[in-house]
């Protein structure tokens, strides 16, 4: 699946997949690990407001959902709704 994110959307997805970091098995873990380095350099080589079509195999999305999901539920919880609405629309580029 091809995902197109802006340089904001890939790195708030880093800091949601580094927050999940070690909250799973040592299999996710790793995947979580492993994803996360691959986003960085991606990150690090894109161009600041620019968007860029990112592929990812099944496994990784369903490893992000599962860290998007449960990163949104805990800033339900929080009460922190901007939060809630960035993590939303990042949601949406998961599942579309």
């Amino acid at each position: 699946m091809k995902v197109k994110l802006d340089d904001y959307y890939v790195r708030v997805l880093i800091n949601g997949l580094v927050q999940q970091h070690r909250c799973y098995d040592a299999e996710t873990n790793g995947q979580v690990d492993s994803l996360a380095l691959r986003l960085c350099d991606i990150a690090e080589a894109m161009k600041s407001g620019r968007k860029k079509k990112i592929s990812f195999e099944p496994v990784e999305i369903r490893v992000i959902r599962h860290c998007l999901i449960e990163w949104r539920n805990r800033e339900i919880q929080a009460e922190k709704h901007g939060a809630v609405d960035v993590l939303n629309e990042l949601l949406i580029q998961f599942t579309s």
